[in-house]
Order: structure tokens, then sequence, then C-alpha cells
């Protein structure tokens, strides 16, 4: 979705700002407040064009100043947490990301990847996840301030939305006009795995996707995996709009 929305905003003549870029890995910077403001003023100050802001981590900082000055609608994409920890999991084990060969005191001086992969077991690698980074992040988006501009959009509606209607009613909402829509659909499409990256993501040669589908979960967990995590997260499953088992 970052690839998404930075295409998109590109294709449009939006300025594009990454909310993270202040941050390291998955730490939400305290700075990240003023760091917006600063940002939107500097957009205001150039052009009245619409700017696109990005967050990868459900922690979007109040936006009353953006209302009041020039109005705001915004995604907030969300998917199933046990899904989610799967793919942490898969992702986290292989990932050449820096941040997960950095030696951490809390784990003796060994890495988040180390740590990770010294379970022999599955299910203590999602316990592991469940008590660290994916938990976290899981919780958060749960609990997600929409601020009465935000819409919860379902990860797996889009990967489904092969006509993308869904994502061309997303950009309607989003205040998207004319050849903005078209060129938002295009780059849309070259992002999805079901339209330019489709080959990609069947073949297991994309370096993030693996496997993109929904419900991995009613095949890949055990039933003792599945309790473990419905105990600990179901009520922000539940939260989330997906049934318990």
């Amino acid at each position: 979705m970052v690839s998404t929305f930075h295409r998109l905003a590109k294709a449009n003549g939006f300025s594009f700002v990454h909310l993270n870029r202040p941050e390291k890995a998955w730490e939400i910077s305290p700075a990240k407040p003023e760091f917006l403001e600063n940002e939107r003023r500097k957009l205001e100050a150039i052009n009245d064009r619409p700017g696109v802001f990005f967050d990868y981590h459900s922690a979007i900082p109040d936006l009353s100043a953006c209302k009041a000055s020039r109005g705001a609608r915004g995604i907030h994409l969300v998917r199933d947490p046990r899904d989610m920890l799967i793919s942490a999991v898969r992702y986290h084990l292989k990932s050449t990301e820096a941040w997960l060969d950095e030696p951490d005191a809390k784990w003796g001086g060994r890495s988040f990847r180390q740590k990770l992969s010294s379970y022999p077991q599955y299910t203590d690698q999602l316990r592991f996840e469940m008590d660290t980074h994916m938990g976290r992040t899981i919780r958060n988006m749960a609990e997600f301030d929409t601020q009465g501009v935000f819409r919860n959009v379902r990860y797996e509606d889009l990967i489904v939305d092969e006509d993308m209607m869904r994502f061309h009613e997303l950009c309607l909402w989003l205040g998207l006009t004319g050849l903005e829509i078209i060129r938002a659909l295009r780059v849309y499409w070259g992002c999805s795995v079901f339209g330019q990256l489709r080959t990609a993501a069947q073949s297991g040669s994309h370096g993030h996707i693996v496997n993109s589908a929904a419900r991995q979960w009613e095949t890949a967990l055990s039933p003792g995996a599945l309790d473990s995590i419905q105990r600990e997260l179901g009520s922000q499953i539940a939260a989330l709009g997906y049934d318990l088992v």
C-alpha cells in the first residue's frame, strides 16, 4: 500500500509524506505529531494541491489542525490478526531489513531474528511475535481512532478487488476526481497481486509477497496455536470484525 499511494501521489502531482520517516523499525516516535504538522504547513505554503500522508503503524497524530484548514479523508487498512502473525513469522525469518539483525540487550545480545529463530516450535514463534512487535501492532490496529475521517478497509476485500470497483469507490471517498481516479486505478493495478504483480506473487519470486491469500490461519495453524492466539487477541480480532472459532 505504501507503493500504491506513493505512486498515486506522484501520478497526480500530489505531495507524499511518509510519517514513519523519523522512526526506526517498529518504534513510534513521540516527535511524529510535530513532524506531521511541520510537513502540513510546508505543503500549504507551496501549493493548494492535496497531500498524501502515510503511516505504517495505525498511529496517525491528531488531525484537528488539518481538518480545520483543508479537510482530511483517510483509509485505515486492517487485516485478520491471525494471518498477520503467520505473515510476521514468515517474513521476519527471511527479510533483509537491517533492524532484524541488530543485537538487543533484552534478548541477551541476540537480534530479533536470532531470538525468533531460537524457538524450535512454530507455536512459540507465534507467541514471540504476539509478545513483541506484532502484538502491539494488532492492538494499535484494533484501537485505532478514526478521528471522524478514516474508514476501516479490509485487506481481504482489496486482494479480490479485480474489477477495482472497491478501490474506485475509495478514490471517490478520498476526494479524487476525473483523471485523478483513472491514474489512481492504473497505479492500483500495477501494485496489485491480481494485476501486474500476479506472476511474481504466484511464483514466489517477489521479495515481500510469499502468500497473499486470505484466511491462511485455517490451514496453517494447529488447533492449539489458534486457541493460544484467540485467547490472547480474541477481543482485538472481534473488534476488527473477524469471526472467532
